[in-house]
Order: structure tokens, then sequence, then C-alpha cells
């Protein structure tokens, strides 16, 4: 059916004699040489475009939300504020946690007063008198356990030297702790206020000031596009002829203009439900694309043969009712104006041409409909 479709193509193209073009409001016209290039079966998949990177911001503490920065559409650098909660509550435990901090720092400085005081003094402890009179035991013991080392004022002043160190130990834990707590408070005060991670833009604003918070909701849906990338579904049977860096073309759906694109990541999971992969593609920079735009990825079917044709840019093509042409400047610098027939794109984004033009032939790149004709 094809090869039929490609001879009556042939077969019904009429050449039309040389003129010379005139180029509408001192526009400066761009020639390309048409070129072979391999064209096979493309089909068409819908994809989303999507920032380069896109993150959402959810709110990490519970929270009146107090201050937003902007809405959507709005700029910000990689740093700046989006938005604030309600701290009143932390700041108040912060408080209490820095008063508990305080007396923990006396618990330390008194124990340590204290224990110091003990092994300086090691008389400073009552002994084992019965109001300041040794008892008979104590006369007839004390000799015998003082020449072991084994004494009672020495086995008091060891427990009471241990009892220090505990008390000094015990108060510099208090301390720890208390101070565990106001790092902690910090750390929830500092994640009450959400900032932009990198420089973007609000694609998306789920909040508005004086609206409760909890973790886990979202604030903001916060994007990059200085980039902007295509994500589409691809058939499994399809990716197997896509490369990473390999070049291929899609069609805007707001204006209908075909762009290169470039195969920029395939994932490496299939989904097993629809059995699709995803893949990501880079969109040049100026193309007519915003996030979330629908667009159509041209993808190459590898289970079907591919043939050379001549193949010219898309936008070299303009049309005279409904026939198409386009303009080739000859050696004389003549313009001539063909009408051609057009087939499919090829695989480098370029239009292919069943009849009507040759591979060499310089055609101007962008005629528009005010170009006009003179003998």
């Amino acid at each position: 059916m094809r090869k039929a479709f490609m001879k009556r193509a042939i077969t019904s193209i009429l050449l039309l004699s040389a003129s010379t073009v005139a180029v509408a409001n001192g526009e400066a016209a761009e020639f390309v040489a048409a070129k072979s290039s391999r064209v096979g079966a493309i089909i068409s998949l819908g994809g989303t475009i999507i920032p380069h990177r896109e993150v959402n911001l959810v709110a990490k503490m519970p929270g009146d939300v107090l201050f937003i920065a902007g809405e959507e559409g709005d700029s910000f650098n990689k740093g700046d504020r989006l938005a604030s909660q309600d701290v009143d509550a932390m700041m108040a435990k912060r408080a209490q946690a820095e008063a508990q901090l305080a007396s923990a720092d006396a618990g330390i400085r008194n124990a340590q007063m204290q224990l110091r005081n003990e092994i300086e003094n090691p008389n400073s402890q009552p002994n084992a008198m019965m109001g300041g009179i040794p008892s008979m035991m104590t006369m007839f013991s004390n000799p015998m356990r003082n020449m072991s080392g084994r004494g009672d004022s020495g086995i008091q002043r060891q427990t009471n030297v241990y009892g220090m160190n505990v008390q000094v130990e015990t108060a510099e834990n208090a301390y720890n702790q208390a101070l565990a707590a106001i790092r902690e408070l910090d750390e929830n005060i500092e994640q009450a206020t959400i900032i932009a991670p990198f420089n973007g833009v609000i694609l998306r604003k789920m909040v508005e000031v004086g609206q409760p918070a909890q973790p886990g909701v979202p604030l903001f849906l916060f994007g990059d596009t200085s980039r902007l990338q295509i994500r589409a579904e691809v058939p499994a049977r399809l990716v197997r002829g896509l490369h990473k860096g390999m070049m291929l073309s899609a069609r805007m759906d707001q204006s209908g203009d075909i762009v290169p694109i470039t195969v920029a990541r395939i994932f490496p999971m299939a989904d097993m439900v629809g059995h699709t992969v995803t893949v990501k593609f880079n969109i040049p920079g100026g193309a007519p694309a915003a996030p979330g735009m629908y667009t159509e990825v041209m993808i190459p079917d590898p289970s079907t043969n591919s043939e050379e044709l001549v193949t010219i840019p898309p936008s070299a093509v303009v049309w005279r009712g409904s026939l198409p042409a386009i303009f080739i400047r000859k050696d004389d610098n003549i313009m001539e104006m063909r009408l051609v027939r057009i087939g499919e794109l090829a695989d480098n984004g370029w239009r292919s041409v069943l009849s009507g033009v040759r591979a060499g032939d310089v055609v101007m790149v962008n005629p528009s409909s005010s170009t006009t004709s003179t003998r």
C-alpha cells in the first residue's frame, strides 16, 4: 500500500515554471540543502512537558501557615523563604529547655565542688562514732582494719568519693539531655520555614495563609523551568529502538511546531500493567513549550523497514490553497516554487518529500504565506 501510494504521488506531481520570489516585510531568507535521510514507520505517542527538576515541598512540623512568599509562576532563588509556620509553642518549649540546661549546669558545678571537698578534706565526713565515745568494738577492731587498709574510715571515704562522682555524672547527663532537647527544637523551628531548594518557580500552591498544616501535607509544587523535558510512556517493543542521546522530533500541542528532542533518560523498569517504559526527552531552549502541556513524540518503529528519502525542514513547507509547496534557489539566484508531495517525519526530525525535490537542492527554510512570486 505504501509503495502504491508513493507511485501515485510521483505521477501526480507537476513542476511549476521558474519564478522569482520576493520575501515579505524585508525578512532575511534562510536556506538549507535538502538531504537524504532514513525514514521508517513513525508512531506518535502522547507525552507531557515537565520541568527538568520538580519537587513537592511538604510541611515537616504541625502549625498554622503564617507566611507565603508568592503565587503560581513567581520565581525564587535557591535559599529564598517560600513559607513559614507558627512556632510559638516550640519557642516556649525551647525556653523551658534552656532553664533545664541552666539548672543542670549549676548541678554539675555543685557536684564537682562536693567531690573536690571530699578529696581535699577526707575527715569532713562523719566517722563511726557514737556521741564522740568510741565503742568497745571499735576500739579493738579499728587497729586491725587500719593495718589491713580496710578500716571504717577508708571504706566510708571511698563510698563518699564514689557517690560524689555519681552526682557529677548524673548532673552531666541532665545537662546533655537539656542540650539535645534545645538542638531538636532548633531543628524543628528551622523546618517550620520552607526554603527553595534550587532556582525555580512555584508551579502549584496548595495552602493559604492561616491554614493549619500537619507533617506531610503538600504546600507547593516547585520546579526548575529553565530546562524542560517531555515525559512519555513508550511501549516496551519500541524502547529497544531508542538510546540515550538519540535525536527525535516532537509536535507541540499549542503551536503545532515540530521541534527536535533528545532522549535524556530511559527508565530501567517497565510498568507491569501497561507494559510501557518511562522515557524522558530534552527539549531545546526557546521551544514553544510550558510545563503541563501535551505534546506528541515521534518514535520510530524498529520492526518496520526504513528507506532513504529526501528530507527538508518542516518549516520549509508552505501551503498554496490545499497543496504544499517549497521554494528552491537556483544557481542564478532565481527562486523556483515547486509543488511537492510530503511524507512522514524522518529520524532526524525533518519532513520527507516523496517527489518534487532532490537531495542537494537549496531550499528556503522560512517562507511565509505572504511570500509572493513574480516573473
